[in-house]
C-alpha cells in the first residue's frame, strides 16, 4: 500500500516569489522610490519522516494520523497538519516515507504530539483483524528533554520510528489472548547532516528540468497538487519498466515513478535519487537467500513460501541497516528486501525471478530481556546490573548509539533520554544480544515510566 503524502513547495514557492516581484512595474528604483527591505524571515518548514521495524506476527499494522501538533514556550502550539493519512507501517520497514512536511512559526519546541483514532492489526496467520484500544484517546507526546529548533527559511526532519512490534503488548494465550498498545515511539531529529533510513517514494513525473541537468518535479499520485523536486546524477542507477538499467533521457512527463535517496535540506527539500525506478511496475519482495550469487543472480525463499530467481543487473545497489555494503554479503541464510520488477515470463515453465534496483539486507533480530535495574550502576562505563523478570541476575552493558526511551504509558508521552537518566529500581526491556562473557550487550532501552502516587 502507497502511502499518500504531503510535501513542501520548494520550487513552486520560489517561482511565486518571483512572479510577485515581477508584477510590481518595469523599470528600476527611483530616488522618490527607495527600494524596500523585505521582512525577516519568521517561518521554517517540518517534515515528519515515518518508519517502523519488522514483524512476524502481524502482516500489516495500520494507523491513522489526524493531528501532528508541535509545543513549545513562546510558541504555543504549532498545528503541522490536520486530516487524515493512513499509514501501513509494515511497509516502512527499511525505508522512511515522508508523510507531512508543513510550514510553522520559527523557534524551539519541546514536544511533538501526535493524534491518531484507529489501529488495525492485521494477523499473518490470516485471523480476523485485531483492534486494541488506544492510550489517551489516540494522543501521543514525543517529548525532547533539550528542545529543538525551528529555523526561518530551513527545513528539519523529524523521523518518527512508530516501532510497532514493541508497542503492542499481548499477553494471555489462545482465545484469551489480549492486545495493549503502549507508544513506543521513537524520534530522530535531522537539521541536515547524516539521515536516518533510504527515503522510498512514489509519484508522477509533471515536469523535467535542464537546470539542473537530470532533475524533474515529483508529484503524488493520490494528491498530483503535492509535490518535491528530484535530482539524479552520473551515480544515480535508473532501470526502466521492464526492470533494465536505462538512462536519464528515457523519463518522460507523467511517467509514473519510484525513486528511492536521501534528502538535501539545505535550500527547500530535494530528493537526491540513489534508484530511480521508471513505469510504476516495481514492487518489494522479501525472503531468505537460499544460494549464493552465481552469474549475477541468486535464489530467493520469499516469506510467502516462493521460490523466486532475482536477477542482480548493472546499476543493482546494495544497503543494510548501515547505509551502502558491497553484493559479497549476498550469502546464504541473509534475510533480504528486493525492490524491483517481476517481468511477464517467455514460458510459463521458466522459474519465476525479480530484476533487482536495490537488495537491503535485513539486520539480525535481537534478543529481548526485561527486569529491574539494580547495583552497580555506571553511567560512564554504561553498564548495570539487572534482575530478570524470570529470575536471577544479569549484566548490561548499554552500547554508545544505543537509544533509550523512557516510555509513559499512563500519560502516553514518549521522552528519549541518555544514560545518565537511568536509575536502579526502573523496569526496563532491552534489546540487543547476548555476549561470550554471559553480559547483555544492549542496543535499545525501554524505560517504563511508573507515575508518581498522589
Amino acid at each position: 500500500m502507497k502511502t499518500p503524502i504531503i510535501f513542501a513547495f520548494a520550487r513552486l514557492s520560489l517561482l511565486a516569489g518571483f512572479l510577485s516581484i515581477a508584477a510590481c512595474g518595469g523599470g528600476g528604483p527611483t530616488a522618490e522610490a527607495p527600494a524596500e527591505i523585505p521582512p525577516a524571515a519568521t517561518a521554517g518548514t517540518v517534515g515528519l519522516l515515518f518508519t517502523d521495524k519488522p514483524s512476524d506476527e502481524f502482516s500489516a499494522i495500520r494507523l491513522n494520523v489526524v493531528e501532528a501538533i508541535l509545543i513549545g514556550g513562546d510558541e504555543g502550539q504549532q498545528m503541522l497538519f490536520q486530516g487524515s493519512e493512513l499509514i501501513d507501517l509494515l511497509n516502512l520497514t527499511n525505508f522512511n516515507e515522508p508523510v507531512i512536511f508543513g510550514e510553522v512559526k520559527s523557534g524551539t519546541y519541546s514536544k511533538l504530539r501526535l493524534v491518531i483514532d484507529d489501529l488495525e492489526l492485521v494477523p499473518a496467520d490470516g485471523g480476523p483483524s485485531i483492534y486494541p484500544s488506544l492510550p489517551a484517546n489516540g494522543k501521543i507526546d514525543l517529548l525532547d528533554q533539550d528542545g529543538f529548533a525551528v529555523l526561518p527559511e530551513r527545513t528539519l526532519l523529524i523521523e518518527i520510528d512508530m516501532d510497532a512490534n514493541k508497542s503492542i503488548k499481548i499477553t494471555g494465550a489462545g482465545n484469551g489472548r489480549k492486545y495493549n498498545f503502549r507508544p513506543v515511539v521513537k524520534v530522530d531529529i535531522m537539521d541536515g547532516g547524516e539521515q536516518g533510513k533510504l527515503a522510498r517514494v512514489e509519484g508522477i513525473v509533471k515536469e523535467i528540468f535542464t537546470d539542473p541537468a537530470g532533475s524533474f518535479l515529483l508529484c503524488d499520485i493520490e494528491t498530483p497538487d503535492s509535490c518535491m523536486d528530484v535530482t539524479t546524477d552520473m551515480n544515480s542507477s535508473i532501470f526502466d519498466d521492464m526492470g533494465l538499467p536505462t538512462d536519464f533521457t528515457t523519463l518522460m512527463v507523467n511517467d509514473p515513478v519510484v525513486v528511492i535517496g536521501s534528502y538535501n535540506v539545505d535550500s527547500g527539500v530535494v530528493l537526491e535519487a540513489q534508484i530511480l525506478e521508471i513505469g510504476g511496475s516495481a514492487e518489494q519482495v522479501k525472503g531468505n537467500v537460499v544460494s549464493n550469487p552465481t552469474d549475477n543472480e541468486f535464489l530467493l525463499f520469499t516469506d510467502d513460501d516462493m521460490d523466486l530467481v532475482v536477477e542482480l543487473q548493472t546499476g543493482t545497489k546494495y544497503f543494510d541497516v548501515n547505509g551502502a555494503i558491497g553484493a559479497d554479503a549476498i550469502v546464504i541464510g541473509t534475510d533480504v528486501e528486493i525492490e524491483g520488477v517481476k517481468p511477464a515470463k517467455a514460458d510459463p515453465a521458466d522459474p519465476d525471478f525479480i530484476r533487482a534496483a536495490l537488495v537491503f539486507v535485513e539486520a539480525d533480530d535481537d534478543e529481548q530481556i526485561s527486569g529491574t535495574i539494580i547495583e552497580p550502576l555506571d553511567a560512564v562505563a554504561r553498564s548495570f546490573g539487572l534482575t530478570l523478570t524470570e529470575g536471577g541476575d544479569t549484566c548490561v552493558r548499554v552500547n554508545p548509539d544505543a537509544d533509550i526511551v523512557f516510555v509513559d504509558e499512563a500519560a502516553s508521552e514518549v521522552t528519549m533520554g541518555s544514560i545518565d537518566d537511568l536509575a536502579v529500581g526502573q523496569t526496563v526491556d532491552l534489546f540487543g544480544m547476548t555476549a561470550a562473557d554471559e553480559c547483555f550487550d544492549a542496543n535499545e532501552v525501554i524505560v517504563e515510566v511508573i507515575p508518581e502516587s498522589t
